[in-house]
């Protein structure tokens, strides 16, 4: 027979708080000693009750005065226990009524002696107990108490920019998607460390699909840190609802429920790889390939451009979003570029570089309007082709569960963001104060700062090399 223990949601709350559930119905699983460990079930209910009329150990409502409807108390004593006890009766009737439907349900849905799954059970008690009813967005402070009612709300009302709303509605996607292929229906309530655990292990999983043509293609379970960028996003919409009052399950704040996250082999490029690219016209090796792709002794006009916003990018340390802002305006009389960022709205004031200059001045400081960011990558690994920049690299990543290492030339790796790192890791190279560094990248500490330096263990053997440790004639000097 199942046992049905509830708690309080909230047992410091000052005004009423939700009742939980623990259903324990005999569901298990063994351990490596074939130990059987019991897997209850989590459900939070719609019966709500202040914290101080909840007796615990008895999993009812105590009987108190308290319960009583405040217009009783100038009646009568009488009047005041009467609406008391009809009160937490109807609380403890509803307690009642729940555990007699929930042992119906297990019942019902156990077959032959195989007990339903949590998705399974979760799915019918939300039926019996939490009918979804079609609620609207009035535009007018309304919030949707439906999961997806509310993601779409969110969206819709965000001041986020487009590419962080377009990371909400591939999350959103996940979800419904998840939702379909395990044949449940997801809840507030229902997105517990039990959905957590199965939603990261769907997502490392391969997933077939037909293309236009018909054709099915599989594609490969989600990086790590792909999967914890979903992670991290549906912690956000779970924290929004939950500043907004909505009854969430609060397993999103437990340690368990974490953002997972590996180091991945970004690069940079170095003060040569960088001289590669902006003389690219004027290396024999680049010209052969020139003159084999293109029949040309120059980059196409497109690849120029492209290359030219990116060598901004690795002298000023700019993101990609900020560099085809710049304008002559930008530029002060005293050799500085003064820009407030898109991103994160900061003004900083960059020392002009003089091939950042040279460009300026080649495009009469009018600068090349920037192209999609898919495209630009796509022209720029093109670009860091034919400049040479073809060292093999090889990187280490989980994809769907598995540690996957693949070898492949530099400039198949390069992307807008490799000219930050590049900007921000030569300059440290160089001895540029890290301090100094932060204040153009806008790093708020050291330790977040050092993780984006891409110095490699040769790069850090050469910069030693002048330090009077490795070398006692600084020190006899």
């Amino acid at each position: 027979m199942a046992k049905i223990s509830f708690y309080l949601t909230n047992p410091r709350a000052k005004n009423e708080t939700n009742l939980f559930c623990f259903i324990n119905y005999g569901l298990y699983r063994t351990d490596n000693n074939g130990a059987k460990k019991y897997l209850p079930l989590k459900y939070y209910t719609d019966i709500a009750l202040f914290p101080a009329l909840w007796n615990k150990d008895l999993n009812r409502a105590i009987e108190s005065n308290k319960w009583a409807n405040p217009e009783t108390f100038d009646i009568s004593i009488s009047a005041v226990k009467e609406s008391a006890k009809t009160n937490y009766e109807r609380i403890n009737t509803k307690i009642s009524d729940f555990e007699t439907k929930t042992k119906e349900v297990i019942n019902r849905l156990s077959v032959n002696g195989v007990l339903p799954s949590h998705n399974e059970l979760r799915t019918e008690l939300d039926r019996i107990f939490k009918p979804i009813k079609e609620t609207t967005v009035s535009g007018q402070g309304e919030t949707p108490k439906d999961l997806f009612q509310f993601l779409d709300f969110l969206i819709k009302t965000s001041n986020n920019k487009q590419s962080t709303l377009k990371s909400f509605k591939v999350v959103r996607k996940n979800l419904q998607d998840y939702q379909k292929t395990k044949k449940t229906v997801l809840t507030f309530e229902s997105i517990d460390i039990d959905f957590y655990n199965s939603f990261v292990d769907y997502l490392k999983k391969p997933t077939k699909s037909k293309n236009k043509s018909g054709v099915t293609v599989t594609k490969a379970g989600l990086s790590q840190n792909t999967i914890g960028t979903r992670i991290k996003i549906l912690k956000t919409f779970l924290s929004e609802a939950n500043d907004r009052n909505i009854i969430v399950s609060t397993d999103y704040k437990k340690k368990s429920f974490k953002v997972l996250k590996e180091v991945t082999n970004s690069i940079y490029l170095t003060e040569s790889e960088l001289m590669q690219m902006y003389r690219i016209e004027t290396t024999p090796e680049s010209l052969e390939i020139l003159r084999k792709e293109f029949n040309a002794n120059k980059l196409p006009e497109y690849l120029a451009k492209v290359r030219d916003l990116f060598l901004i990018g690795c002298y000023t340390g700019l993101r990609f979003s900020d560099l085809s802002k710049l304008k002559k305006e930008n530029i002060s009389n005293d050799n500085t570029i003064n820009v407030k960022t898109i991103k994160t709205n900061q003004n900083i004031v960059i020392p002009m570089h003089p091939i950042v200059r040279d460009i300026f001045e080649k495009y009469n400081y009018q600068l090349p309007r920037a192209i999609s960011n898919q495209k630009y990558n796509e022209y720029l690994k093109d670009v860091a082709k034919i400049a040479g920049i073809n060292e093999l690299i090889t990187k280490d990543i989980t994809k769907g569960g598995f540690k996957v290492s693949q070898t492949t030339e530099k400039y198949n790796m390069v992307t807008s963001h490799t000219a930050r790192r590049s900007f921000a890791t030569n300059a440290f190279l160089m001895d540029v104060p890290s301090i100094s560094i932060m204040l153009i990248t806008g790093h708020a500490t050291e330790s977040a700062f050092m993780k984006y330096i891409k110095m490699s263990a040769k790069d850090n053997a050469i910069k030693m090399q002048s330090h009077k440790f490795f070398n006692p004639m600084l020190i006899a000097k």
